[in-house]
């Protein structure tokens, strides 16, 4: 694994590269913020003793979850991997890469295959006459599962914040110092990698001041 990121052959501009980074993050963000609603809408439709505002609760997150989440997730996904194939990172250069990409597969298929299957039952079972026996088995599953999206989404942050083992390198201010004379020598001098072959050497008798010359002729001694 690489310490810092590869070089690809092929780039975006600037301007395009912003504009997928942008996206990227507002789709993951807003992602973020749908799985919280989700979990604040199940803990409140297994808290309540109202069966209307639990029902109406399970009928909002059938239309929250496909209509919020499953979007977000996947665009979120797709912007992700176009920032990886066209630029530096790489797409499997880093682990940390690959863990976001599979934890947001894992959101995916739990919203789309589990979460919405649940809503639909729970739907059926807090309905007038449906079964109220079946619902707190499937509440308790439900939360489960939402719990386990919101927590992979801040694991997933937390990655494309801190980067393990994706470091970018020394800043160019350091790097800049290093490929001036001064810079090679005074890392040479503390046991840095400067390269010797390719340090400027100073001209010989550059570091003694020179003499001072008088700007009057000298008078010359025993002349008439």
């Amino acid at each position: 694994m690489n310490a810092s990121p590869t070089t690809g052959k092929r780039r975006y501009s600037r301007s395009v590269r912003r504009a997928v980074n942008s996206g990227h993050v507002v789709f993951a963000v807003g992602l973020l913020g749908v799985e919280w609603v989700m979990l604040l809408i199940a803990v409140v439709a297994r808290s309540t003793d109202d069966p209307a505002l639990r029902h109406g609760a399970y009928q909002l997150m059938r239309i929250f979850a496909p209509a919020g989440g499953i979007p977000f997730a996947v665009l979120s996904l797709i912007t992700g991997v176009l920032l990886c194939l066209r630029t530096p990172w790489g797409l499997w250069q880093h682990l940390w890469i690959k863990i976001k990409i599979v934890l947001l597969i894992a959101v995916i298929v739990a919203g789309a295959g589990v979460v919405s299957q649940f809503a639909h039952r729970m739907i059926a079972a807090s309905a007038s006459g449906g079964n109220a026996d079946a619902l707190p088995p499937l509440q308790t599953w439900h939360l489960v599962v939402v719990i386990f999206q919101l927590l992979a989404l801040i694991a997933s942050t937390a990655l494309s914040v801190f980067k393990p083992s994706g470091g970018r390198g020394r800043p160019r201010s350091n790097r800049r110092t290093d490929a001036t004379p001064s810079g090679r020598r005074a890392l040479a001098g503390t046991g840095g990698e400067a390269d010797p072959a390719g340090a400027a050497r100073e001209p010989a008798g550059a570091g003694r001041p020179a003499p001072l010359r008088s700007s009057r002729p000298l008078s010359r001694e025993g002349s008439s």
